[in-house]
């Protein structure tokens, strides 16, 4: 092994670290503003919508972002000013597009948007506001490395190896922006990465087993989901 070579690894990949903002989910007092971001069972939306449906039973909102509330926005999100995720009551959407399961709603003004009444979400989920802190330097997770620079000469050193994991992570919460916290493997998308939701303790929700939920978007703008759990 090159000792050279793992730091110049190490040195492109440094210039590579991704900002976040990061998602602090209840604990503190709510705000008034319907509009602001929350977790679990409040949405926005504008009158002529109506609440998305799967399998003849409403979707209730996982998650809302107020896209002016991060203190860094994605240029994805470019031009979103709210969007609210909306998930169905039963199951994982695995392999669902937009629409199917799961809804993503975009809106890129607030002119007109006002609270969605009479809500249903699973009973044991937590409505809780969030507010948003920066994270400066995430780095990317092992498998998604790889597609970025040579690790070879990383992983023929076990030293090298834990350097790697003590150097570059990513928050495992619900964060938007950054790199996307791995657990089984890396994201197999040609969509980019812009958000993801965590498993949270405060809102009592899980993706399975500690799981989170991924969200991309492509370069024509079409969302995909994808989700790891352990």
């Amino acid at each position: 092994m090159n000792a050279d070579s793992v730091q110049e690894v190490f040195a492109q990949l440094d210039k590579l670290l991704r900002k976040a903002s990061i998602a602090e989910i209840g604990g503190f007092q709510p705000p008034d503003d319907p509009l602001s971001s929350w977790f679990g069972g409040h949405a926005v939306s504008l009158p002529d919508e109506a609440v998305p449906d799967f399998a003849g039973k409403l979707m209730f909102p996982l998650l809302q972002i107020n896209c002016s509330e991060l203190p860094y926005l994605p240029e994805q999100l470019s031009g979103t000013e709210l969007l609210v995720v909306w998930l169905n009551q039963d199951e994982i959407p695995f392999d669902k597009s937009n629409d199917d399961g799961w809804l993503i709603r975009e809106y890129k003004n607030l002119e007109g948007l006002r609270p969605v009444p009479d809500l249903t979400k699973p009973s044991h989920v937590k409505t809780l506001p969030i507010r948003w802190s920066l994270a400066e330097t995430e780095g990317p997770g092992w498998e998604e490395a790889w597609g970025l620079v040579d690790l070879n000469s990383v992983n023929a050193s076990e030293k090298a190896c834990d350097e790697f994991f003590a150097k570059y992570s990513s928050h495992p919460g619900t964060k938007v922006g950054g790199y996307p916290t791995e657990i089984q493997h890396g994201i197999s998308s040609n969509a980019a990465f812009v958000f993801q939701i965590g498993s949270e303790e405060k809102p009592n929700w899980m993706w399975v087993d500690n799981g989170i939920a991924y969200f991309l978007k492509t370069e024509s703008g079409e969302w995909e989901f994808q989700c790891q759990f352990y």
